[in-house]
């Protein structure tokens, strides 16, 4: 997965700002939510492309 891609699409959170997280000590999902606001919105399969 690159970069840019988008993991969660309500949030609009990259696989890169995962990883920046995870090297900035993240190493929870909860820290990983509070950290990028991933998956705290609860849409990204209504507004992912890939229906899922």
């Amino acid at each position: 997965m690159h970069d840019n891609e988008l993991v969660c699409f309500c949030s609009s959170v990259t696989a890169g700002d995962i990883r920046q997280v995870k090297r900035n000590g993240a190493t929870t999902m909860g820290d990983i939510r509070r950290m990028t606001g991933a998956c705290t919105v609860g849409r990204c399969s209504e507004l992912s492309p890939r229906g899922r």
